[in-house]
């Protein structure tokens, strides 16, 4: 695998998936935060949905921003954003959180430079995606306490979480576009779907 494959499979959900339902487990049953869990499950509802819509429209209808080289929002792009910058705020606390979440931050980052060195999305599907995960990670985290009162904060569980799942998952790839395809042609009734005009 090339550098940016290495990169771009921190973003897949095959891997990104299975962290979102472990941060839920952890946030509710865990650390005792069940508002907090509720807050979490909506931000990634919200924007693995966004993205799905995206993808949905164009592809059953053609449904995108005109003059755009466009074919959906870039979803390694988001979700990648959203759960490495929220488990970054989840794992530190205290004065070292700040540099925790930029660090999340620079991985979603690097993910989403690694979709156009790879030439599978173009800049305005990588920054729509960044939007939808950076907001969602901003909302999340901006709800969520550093340190609650109630909590008996284990962050090192979680930590140990994530490593358990990146061992198992990493350098998976999850079918979301085959599956996206399929629900596209049958809620659309069209045999085929809308594809990218631009050659890349």
């Amino acid at each position: 695998m090339t550098m940016w494959r290495l990169v771009t499979a921190l973003g897949d959900s095959a891997l990104l998936l299975p962290l979102i339902a472990w941060v839920a487990i952890y946030l509710a049953w865990i650390d005792r935060r069940t508002r907090d869990a509720l807050r979490w499950l909506a931000a990634a509802i919200a924007c693995g949905g966004i993205v799905a819509l995206s993808k949905l429209l164009f592809m059953g209808w053609g449904i995108g921003p005109p003059g755009l080289d466009y074919t959906g929002f870039s979803g390694h792009t988001a979700l990648s954003l959203l759960v490495w910058t929220s488990t970054g705020a989840l794992l530190v606390r205290g004065r070292w959180r700040p540099a925790a979440i930029v660090a999340g931050l620079l991985v979603g980052i690097g993910v989403a430079i690694s979709r156009l060195a790879l030439e599978v999305h173009s800049v305005s599907e990588v920054l729509l995606g960044a939007f939808t995960g950076g907001l969602s990670a901003a909302w999340f985290i901006g709800g969520a306490p550093a340190s609650p009162d109630v909590s008996p904060s284990r962050p090192w569980i979680l930590a140990i979480g994530v490593v358990a799942i990146g061992l198992l998952c990493y350098g998976r790839v999850f079918p979301s576009q085959h599956l996206l395809q399929d629900v596209a042609k049958a809620l659309s009734g069209r045999g085929h779907v809308f594809v990218r005009h631009v050659s890349r």
